[in-house]
Formats: structure tokens, sequence, C-alpha cells
């Protein structure tokens, strides 16, 4: 494998690709197989839109044996990917930045490249490129000729940011946040030692934690730095009331673009990671005015008067409550449209119980959709109703809201929440 990986970073390809749909004259393609789609499936597609050579299986043999592209047979595609990534990263010179969580992991990436851009050479992962798959394809296609990569790592399973870390082991590691409900991982501990991986690494000098998370047994021998908005006693703390930013005993000023605390959480971890990295407030400074909220989450638009937030990448109960918490004020009423979340096995009910009943003090209307809710959900929670369909949701929008309405539309991506607007 290794003479193979060596050959394929000498040729020069315009792009690499495991989705055959996003194919361009040039590329190479790697044929991953998955629970539900196999990449060996789309060779014919592939060829037909001028990719150079496909990463196939050793073992598998062709429907059409007349492809007119070569054909680069490995043990295993996915290894093969996350070696060639890993060999990549390390003809490059660039420090690497890591970043997990259960949320805002992409918000801060985010916001880390786009602070630390005033004055060095970035790279970052697109989109939520974060996954074993994900992670090498995204590597393998940005500029590694850089000062810094921002790289985003998720976690599905126990052990997968240790074989993350293999990929690309980081000099400055971030863990985000911890869910309040851990899932199939069951224990809150069981999902910090998991996330904890990212600081596996020896070449991994800077270790940075929210410090809501720092009394955990599972970090109790790291040697660790600590961020917050709301505990003075972090290592970078961030008073968002008078807008002073604390690192040790400095005082800086700093005034976000924007004023919910989970935003600001992100916005203080991403600072404190700049100033990890040696960059200077005042090249931090400039452009801090360009943060924003990253598409799917908590991105405002208004529409004939009425204000909709669409925040549907990730519909964990945390990010959730975080999400109706920090809804603007407004004239009108606040309508929030939730979807279910599928992973908290036995404790599903009560998990989504508890979300209503949070929902119940802040917004006047709860719109729910999925499998998950509690079956007499209405008679549960008196502002809440349930419906089968996104078309039928939004026709009880369009013949309810009216202007200085504020809509929150929250969930996961597999229900797929912004064809809402396709109905509206």
């Amino acid at each position: 494998m290794d003479k193979i990986v060596q050959e394929i970073l000498k040729r020069q390809f315009t792009g690499y690709q495991i989705d055959s749909r996003l194919i361009k004259k040039g590329n190479i393609f790697f044929a991953l197989k998955g629970e539900k789609t196999d990449g060996h499936e789309y060779l014919q597609d592939v060829a037909n839109n001028k990719v150079v050579a496909a990463i196939i299986q050793k073992d598998h043999i062709p429907d059409n044996q007349s492809l007119d592209i070569e054909l680069i047979r490995v043990d295993d595609v996915l290894s093969f990917l996350q070696s060639l990534a890993a060999e990549a990263l390390k003809k490059s010179s660039a420090k690497i930045i890591a970043v997990t969580g259960t949320s805002g992991k992409t918000t801060t990436k985010e916001f880390i490249f786009e602070l630390l851009s005033s004055d060095l050479k970035v790279s970052k992962t697109y989109e939520s490129y974060n996954s074993q798959a994900g992670l090498p394809i995204a590597i393998l296609n940005i500029d590694k000729n850089v000062d810094f990569l921002v790289l985003e790592m998720a976690m599905d399973e126990k052990n997968e940011i240790e074989k993350l870390i293999k990929i690309a082991p980081p000099d400055i590691a971030l863990i985000t946040q911890l869910a309040s409900y851990p899932g199939d991982l069951k224990t809150i501990e069981n999902l910090a030692r998991g996330k904890k991986e990212i600081f596996s690494d020896k070449k991994t000098k800077h270790k940075l934690i929210n410090k809501n998370m720092a009394h955990l047994k599972a970090f109790s021998k790291e040697k660790f730095l600590t961020f917050s908005i709301e505990d003075k006693k972090a290592d970078f703390y961030f008073d968002i009331k008078k807008n002073i930013f604390y690192e040790m005993d400095r005082k800086t000023t700093i005034v976000p673009p924007f004023k919910e605390t989970h935003l600001l959480e992100n916005v203080t971890a991403a600072i404190a990671v700049c100033r990890l990295a040696n960059a200077s407030y005042e090249n931090i400074l400039k452009n801090l005015n360009k943060l924003k909220p990253v598409r799917m989450r908590f991105e405002k638009e208004k529409i004939q008067g009425v204000l909709f937030i669409k925040d549907y990448y990730n519909g964990n109960p945390d990010a959730t409550i975080a999400a109706l918490k920090n809804l603007p004020k407004n004239k009108g009423k606040k309508i929030a449209v939730l979807g279910t979340h599928s992973s908290y096995g036995i404790l599903s009910n009560k998990v989504h119980l508890e979300i209503l009943q949070i929902a119940n003090k802040y917004v006047d209307e709860i719109l729910c959709i999925g499998d998950f809710w509690p079956k007499n959900v209405e008679n549960q929670i008196q502002k809440a109703k349930k419906f089968s369909t996104l078309k039928n949701i939004a026709t009880y929008l369009k013949n309810t809201i009216k202007k200085d309405d504020v809509i929150l539309i929250k969930g996961s991506r597999f229900l797929e929440m912004e064809k809402i607007f396709d109905y509206l």
C-alpha cells in the first residue's frame, strides 16, 4: 500500500472525491462501500464524467470490463484513503488545529479560520467533513501549503476520534461541548473519554476544554486549559455582559457581532485557540465583525416581515435547548418547529418530553414532527401540536403566521426540515 500511496501523491489530480455526484474532469474517485451505498456501483457514472482514475477493492469485478478509466486496486479503500491523507499531511509544515464536541464544532472551526486568516495563511475542512471518510477526503482537497489547518473531528462510535488523530495529529486540540444527553454512549463520562481521544497524540501541545467539563473523571489526569462565558476561573473567560475577554490576568474588550449565548461560547473558544496559536489580539479583532452563524445553524432570514431561524443541522437536545433560549425578542408570536432525535433508545420518551417542557417556557406554539415524540404529546404539553408531514406544518404556518413573528425550525439533517420552505 505504501508504494501506491506515494505514487498517487506524486500525480496531479484536479480533485479527490468519494461522492460520484461531485465528480469533475480530472478527479480521482474512491469507491467506498458503506451501509447504504457502494461506490463501485457508480464507476460507469464517474467514467462518463471524465474521472482519471478510481481506487477500488482488490476483489471487485466491474460490470463493464471496458471502463475508460484507470482502476487502482487496494485491499481496503477506506484504509487507503486514510493513509493517503495522513501521508499528505506529513509532507506539509502546517500546524494542525483539531476541533471536536457534541455541538458547536463546525461553527467554532469556522470562527477560528476567520479570525486566524486576518494575518496568516489558513485552510479548513469544508462544511462538516469530519468523519473517517469525510476528514481524509477534505484534507486531500484543501491547500496544505499554509500556516495552519483547522480540522473538524466527529465521533459516532467509541475510538473513532483516535482513528482520526492517527490521520491528523493536532498541535492544538479543542473540545467545545459535551452533550447533557449522551445517547448511545449511555454516560457523560463515556462520552468524555471518547472525545478526550483528541488529546492522545504526543504532538499535541495545547489542550483546551469547556470549563463546564473540567470536573469529569475523564479529564482528571490531563493537563489542559479551559474557556468559559460563565466561570471566571477559566483560563480564557469572556464576560458577555461587559464585553471583556480575560486571558489569565490580561483584559481585552471584545464586541462580537451577535448576542446569542451559544455563539458567544463558540467565539470564546475560537479566540482562545487563536491566542494559543500566537495570534495577537490586534489581528484577531480585525475579522471579528466578519463572524456569522454557519449555514443551517441558527441562520436568520426575514421573509415578508417574519423572522425564520434555520437551525436544522444538529438536532441534539442541547443544541435544541440553546436555540430555544436564544430566540430574539419580538412583538409577535414565537413558534418552534421541532424535529425528533433518534439515538436515545429507552430514554427517548423522557428526553423528548424534557425538550417540550423547556420549549413550553420560551415559545407560544410548538409544532412537532418525527417518530419519537410522546404519543399523547398534545395532552401533556398544552402548546404542542404533532404533525405527520412537513407539508402539513407549512400549511399550518401559512394560515397562522403574521408580521413580527419568529419561527424557529430545529431538527437533524435526516428530517430534511429545509423542505418546509418548498411548501410555504
